[in-house]
């Protein structure tokens, strides 16, 4: 899984770096980040309904390095963005960049699912 132009979300051997090469251990914090990624999501979209700032500057803050962590560039720049947005107070196209964030972690989401599934022998 690499990113660039063979249409991959991630790049698992940025990720796999910052566990030392350790697949378990990145299987396990992958497994927590799908898990949390669905009520981060639903944080984000409920703070741009109520224009809630500082609650979306920093969900998106946080997801944004998540999203560093495991090499996933594209949904990375949709959470910068909307990490923008809440320091800025600024929500116009905020509703745009969540789709444009919901379809690029619809990839990693779908990758890290697969590596998830791997087992090492």
């Amino acid at each position: 899984m690499t990113s660039g132009g063979n249409g991959r979300s991630l790049d698992l051997d940025v990720a796999l770096s910052h566990v030392d090469g350790d697949r378990e251990l990145l299987r396990e914090l992958s497994e927590i980040f799908i898990a949390d990624y669905p009520r981060m999501l639903g944080e984000m979209q409920n703070s741009v309904l109520g224009r809630d700032y500082p609650t979306l500057e920093r969900l998106a803050h946080t997801l944004k390095g998540r999203l560093a962590y495991f090499g996933a560039p594209g949904a990375r720049d949709s959470a910068a963005d909307l990490e923008t947005m809440g320091r800025e107070r600024e929500l116009a196209g905020a509703w745009k960049t969540l789709e444009e964030l919901g379809s690029a972690m619809a990839g990693v989401l779908r990758e890290l699912e697969s590596f998830c599934r791997e087992r090492t022998e």
